[in-house]
Order: C-alpha cells, then structure tokens, then sequence
C-alpha cells in the first residue's frame, strides 16, 4: 500500500529530511559489517545504499511502484522468492507504511535466510514529533503506527530477534539542521523514548538441533559424543 505524503514529506520537508539523514546513517553504520551476500532493500527507493556493498554482492531493490530505481515491483505482503534467499533486508518506514503488519513481517522472515538480518526504522508512535508535524503527513489510509517495543515483540513471533536499537531524532522546530549534534545528544540521555524515530537491527534464529532420546540412542555413538549431545539438551 502507497503512502507518497509521507514519503515526500521525509523527502522535502525540512524535519523530514532531518529525519532521513539521521536514518540512512544509521542503516549505512549498520550495512558496514553486513555489505556481503544478497541484500534487498523494500520501499523507499530514493534512499540508495548500493556503494556500501562489496563487488560480489548483489543489491535489489523492491517496491510497490515502479521506479527508475527498483527492481522488483511486488507487494510486501507477497514477495515473488519461493524459498529463503535475502541474507540483508533494508526496510525503512516499512511498517509505517502497510495496515497489515503480521502478513508483512511474515514475509519479511520467509524469505530472510537462517542468521540473516533485518534493517528496520519507523516513525516512533510515541515521540514528541506528532505534536508539530502529524498533519504534515496525514493521509488516507492512515498510517498504523507502532512502538519500538511492539515492533520488537511482534518481530520475536516470527523468529527475528533484537541485536541492536537506537532512538533518533530530538530536533524542535528551530532546533535541528547541521548542528544538532548536542540536542541529539540530550535526548539519547534525558528523553529517548520522546525520539521521532527508532532504528532496529534483528536477527532471523533458528532452532536448534535436538535429537529424540530415541534416535539418540540408536545412533551408537561413543561417549564423548554423548557427552556432546547432553549439552545440546539431548538425553
């Protein structure tokens, strides 16, 4: 589903690209240890990260409206790979801009591979920022916001888990630009659930291998390996 306010507004507003810049550093800090294998970036094709990656990884980027910069045109909530094949996924505002989170998130883990990661940013429901600029962005679908612990929860039944977050954006009317250095600063310390936006990294777990005692016991295996296994949670 297309929201373009609010994708313009964090393309041309003032805030907005305050925001922006704030979140595609953060994404791009993220991308510096993870700039190898097959990385899809969903939505927001204005933002490019393709010089943060290695030569012999493969960089694509998906949307719901073509554009001169996406390569796949699919809907979110049904991505056209059979099996698990992204080892990055780049997903900014992604649950900002869709109403149906679960069937989204669902996809998202299908086709993450087992260890891959989730690179994730959302306006935070519960920042100062709706004080000022929720009008700015008002649209129709509303957009559905969530927390960055509901997002975190969320995530987590699908089997993507939190490694690393970050709250962004204090900046006041009047109060952000070049130097907003120490107001981010004073927020991150004093107020950081006030923050306009939040910055996720997850991770895709798998369950661990664990043999029934009865196959366990069938596969005569000498006691060191035992030894192994009982420390595994097998009997």
């Amino acid at each position: 589903m297309s929201y373009p306010r609010l994708e313009n507004w964090l393309a041309e507003h003032a805030f907005g690209l305050y925001l922006s810049q704030l979140e595609q550093q953060f994404i791009r800090h993220q991308l510096s240890v993870l700039r190898f294998g097959t990385i899809m970036q969903c939505g927001l094709p204005r933002w490019q990260f393709q010089n943060v990656f290695a030569a012999e990884s493969q960089y694509i980027v998906q949307s719901e409206q073509a554009d001169a910069n996406v390569a796949i045109v699919a809907d979110s909530t049904a991505l056209p790979w059979v099996q698990p094949c992204m080892d990055t996924i780049i997903w900014p505002h992604g649950l900002d801009m869709i109403s149906s989170h679960d069937a989204a998130i669902a996809e998202i883990a299908r086709v993450l591979v087992p260890g891959g990661h989730v690179i994730l940013t959302g306006l935070n429901v519960q920042g100062y920022w709706r004080l000022f600029y929720k009008r700015c962005i008002h649209s129709r679908p509303a957009l559905n916001l969530l927390s960055a612990s509901a997002v975190v929860s969320r995530m987590q039944q699908y089997g993507l888990y939190l490694e690393e977050g970050k709250f962004m954006g204090y900046g006041v009317p009047g109060c952000f630009g070049k130097n907003h250095q120490a107001i981010e600063y004073m927020g991150n310390r004093w107020w950081p659930h006030l923050a306009a936006v939040y910055g996720l990294v997850l991770v895709k777990r798998t369950v661990p291998l664990t043999l029934t005692p009865q196959n366990a016991a069938n596969l005569g295996l000498n006691s060191v390996t035992n030894m192994a296994l009982k420390g595994m949670g097998c009997n």
